[in-house]
């Protein structure tokens, strides 16, 4: 159990200040369909912002433009500059970073579920079900990943719907990591329900 569930004492690790290229896509890899663009302007400023909350400062105003048009191009936002290069896989476990195996082994499952002979669509984040996603963007995907690669055998990752919020303090026994996330049935996603 995770001591103290204070997001005031977690370990917060932020991105790099550098922008990393914009990688290319690989051709006939399963692209998940595109979302139409129903949001109202309230709407599109907090999409903006909950995405720009994992960049640093600096680099807002060369990314808002990136992000909105992703916002009108696939109905939101992937942060497809974030994600690595080439094809993701889970490779041999001693060819992660990581301070415990158990670190390390999240990191495998996490790159096994995005290979492009696993994911449904591996582009989007989206292993199964259409909807169902690793991570809701690439920044978190590169942030999950570098927490893992800090953890300890004495913390615990707190995960909530891909959203890392951070390395808690706990004991060897504890979990190492914690998820939580919330799928809606289609007919029941809605402001009512």
């Amino acid at each position: 159990m995770v001591n103290n569930y204070d997001i005031s004492k977690a370990m917060t690790i932020k991105l790099d200040n550098e922008l990393p290229p914009m990688p290319k896509f690989v051709e006939g890899v399963r692209r998940a369909p595109k979302r139409e663009f129903t949001l109202s302007k309230t709407e599109t400023e907090i999409a903006l912002k909950n995405a720009l909350r994992y960049i640093p400062e600096e680099l807002h105003e060369k990314l808002a433009p990136e992000f909105l048009d992703e916002l009108f191009t696939y109905g939101r936002i992937y942060g497809y500059r974030f994600r690595p290069e080439g094809r993701i896989y889970g490779k041999p476990i001693d060819e992660y970073k990581g301070k415990c195996i158990e670190g390390k082994a999240f990191q495998v499952m996490i790159d096994n579920n995005l290979d492009f002979d696993v994911a449904l669509y591996p582009y989007e984040l989206v292993t199964y079900g259409e909807t169902g996603q690793v991570c809701q963007n690439w920044m978190q995907y590169r942030l999950i990943k570098k927490y893992l690669e800090e953890l300890t055998e004495e913390q615990t990752l707190v995960v909530a719907s891909g959203h890392p919020l951070g390395l808690f303090k706990s004991t060897s026994n504890s979990p190492r990591v914690i998820i939580t996330n919330a799928l809606m049935v289609g007919m029941f996603d809605d402001q009512e329900h």
